[in-house]
């Protein structure tokens, strides 16, 4: 889902409305290779056609294009097609300006291989794009732009997805080629790699639930463990319900804590986390959470108690 060195390319001739002779002429490629690279941009709602003889390729006419166009502009000494493309785009959107993060934070981010993730670092360092704290890798604050495009592209292709999946779906969070999305048909627990998530996938560890008409979808996956689902469900929804819910569910089942926390770091909802196996331990928490009553009344319905 990530863009291509050519396809970088060719975006940066395109402006206004040009024929695919006249692309072709000034980027020297084939008119068939030409093709192929611009029809996957149609396809990523970075270019339109119009006419038919002769066919007018036009950038489309969206938050991205206008990005990549203050960008270019902007950016007019730097080997774009090599910047916004491949694992080095994945990177720049898992980057934050200014805020270190460690490298096990990028690799969940980023969505790439620990060889990609190195080798694109090491590229946007030299470059100055990227600078190093003991703490961690930050993007400086000069090339947020860069970030700003990954973040939009991605976020194009997630929404394209979404629709694809459910034309009134909606995205409630998304990442580098993934998603947690929301929609009000149920689709099943899985299909085309997309699982279901947050309270409604509660039943499979005994807590079947009664459907608010609201249904979360997170791709692309092809199993959910319970650490994923718990971390969907404090970024789908967060209120007294789905806490309660989420508290009688950690209370009744073994739980890898460390993953838990890396996801929760992950989704920017750690200090939620935090706070819930705070409660877990014992610390007394204020409205939202439940008390003590709340929490053994529901373990007993759905397991005959809880192990204190």
């Amino acid at each position: 889902m990530t863009l291509t060195k050519g396809e970088v390319k060719v975006l940066t001739h395109i402006k206004g409305g040009k024929t695919l002779k006249e692309l072709s002429n000034e980027l020297g490629l084939s008119k068939g290779y030409l093709s192929t690279i611009l029809h996957s941009l149609e396809r990523k709602g970075l270019v339109v056609f119009e006419g038919k003889k002769p066919l007018i390729i036009k950038p489309a006419e969206n938050k991205v294009m206008i990005i990549f166009r203050l960008v270019q502009k902007s950016f007019s000494y730097l080997p774009l097609d090599e910047l916004l493309s491949g694992g080095n785009l994945k990177v720049l959107s898992a980057l934050k300006v200014e805020t270190p993060q460690p490298l096990w934070l990028l690799l969940l981010r980023a969505n790439v291989s620990r060889a990609t993730l190195y080798r694109a670092l090491k590229e946007l360092r030299e470059r100055l794009i990227v600078g190093k704290r003991e703490e961690g890798y930050f993007l400086v604050e000069r090339f947020a732009p860069l970030k700003t495009f990954a973040d939009e592209y991605f976020y194009l292709q997630n929404s394209m997805k979404a629709m694809e999946f459910d034309p009134n779906a909606t995205l409630v969070w998304s990442g580098v080629e993934e998603m947690i999305l929301a929609t009000t048909t149920f689709k099943g627990k899985s299909v085309d790699g997309f699982q279901l998530t947050g309270l409604a996938r509660f039943s499979d560890y005994g807590i079947p639930l009664i459907s608010s008409g609201i249904y979360h979808y997170y791709w692309p996956a092809e199993e959910l463990s319970l650490e994923d689902v718990v971390v969907h469900t404090l970024v789908s929804l967060y209120g007294a319900r789905e806490l309660l819910y989420v508290i009688v569910l950690l209370k009744t089942h073994p739980f890898d804590k460390k993953k838990l926390q890396m996801l929760a770091t992950k989704f920017e909802v750690i200090n939620t986390l935090n706070d819930i196996l705070e409660y877990l331990a014992g610390k007394k928490k204020a409205y939202p959470f439940p008390s003590e009553e709340e929490v053994k009344e529901l373990c007993n319905q759905y397991f005959g108690g809880c192990e204190e």
